[in-house]
């Protein structure tokens, strides 16, 4: 799918992606049912099941069986019983109590839905012959029942109020080189000018007037950027990494605005970076705090460089 902005937004859109999925399969199966001439709906198919397997049960029980909500499953068989697909008695020992089972109607069709639903079940199946969407489905749903979107969103939430960015210590030298390391082994290859930098951070960014900044979380080092001098009116942004498994902490954002600040501070006039195109996510968020692109430095010390960005520094940059 080309230009799917929910696609882009990655996994922040993933509960609005399985919604859309869901919604997209149920369009299809009411269109289905309409052409078949049946008058049922694709989610009254797992209360037929339940229904057929464990006979009659009540609304309560259905909800639990299916981890449904209750006025979800009084929705369903409400249609359902309107449809003539179930029958309903009251408790012998709660009057209040719906026992719900399948109506002579829902027997006699059972066949006919059964080799719809079969049919609907091999055709799922090719569909996805080559990835196993219910593997994952079943992981999805154990780690929620373990600990849910809430929790998990609200620690991590936690997490990102907790990050502190700090300047260089030699007790993070290790992590500016490893996080750099990493991140530029992985998409491109390393270069001689990459070791320069990252085995001497003293005497390549340091020692002539530039800074090294350090994002922490829980007191560990998981970003790194360095701003390097060029000259009393220019400093270069470069050497940015972040450890993958804080990916989605707006590292990367905090480490800029932290930039942008100090070339402030210390009186520069301008930041400059180079960068690869292939970096989309990277550039975009270059231009999200105002970098534009510049002609190509012919004398770039990077082969992966294709292009140069330059951020005028003024008091509205941030």
């Amino acid at each position: 799918m080309e230009n799917d902005f929910l696609m882009d937004l990655g996994s922040i859109a993933v509960t609005t992606r399985l919604k859309r999925v869901s919604d997209a399969l149920l369009h299809d199966g009411k269109r289905m049912y309409r052409e078949l001439g049946m008058d049922i709906e694709p989610n009254w198919f797992v209360v037929f099941k339940l229904l057929q397997k464990r006979g009659p049960a009540t609304v309560t029980e259905i909800a639990e069986a299916l981890g449904f909500s209750h006025p979800s499953v009084i929705t369903i068989a409400n249609k359902m019983q309107k449809a003539g697909y179930i029958d309903e008695e009251r408790g012998k020992d709660d009057s209040r109590k719906r026992v719900l089972s399948l109506s002579d109607k829902a027997i006699k069709k059972m066949p006919e839905f059964e080799t719809v639903w079969q049919a609907g079940t091999a055709g799922f199946k090719k569909m996805l012959a080559d990835t196993d969407v219910l593997a994952a489905l079943d992981i999805l749903e154990k780690r929620l029942e373990i600990k849910g979107f809430r929790s998990r969103t609200l620690e991590e939430l936690k997490k990102h109020e907790d990050v502190k960015i700090v300047e260089f210590s030699e007790e993070y030298a290790e992590a500016f080189a490893r996080l750099n390391y990493e991140w530029i082994n992985k998409h491109f290859g390393i270069e001689e000018h990459d070791r320069e930098q990252l085995d001497d951070p003293h005497g390549s960014v340091l020692d002539n007037g530039g800074r090294i900044l350090f994002a922490l979380i829980d007191g560990k080092a998981v970003g790194t950027v360095a701003l390097i001098k060029i000259d009393d009116h220019a400093v270069e942004l470069a050497k940015m990494g972040v450890d993958p498994e804080y990916r989605g902490y707006n590292l990367g954002s905090k480490l800029i605005e932290e930039c942008i600040s100090h070339a402030r501070g210390d009186g520069y006039k301008k930041i400059v970076l180079e960068s690869n195109r292939k970096l989309f996510a990277a550039i975009n968020l270059y231009r999200k705090f105002g970098f534009v692109e510049t002609p190509l430095d012919p004398d770039s010390l990077y082969t992966r460089a294709n292009i140069r960005m330059e951020l005028a520094i003024t008091q509205a940059n941030l």
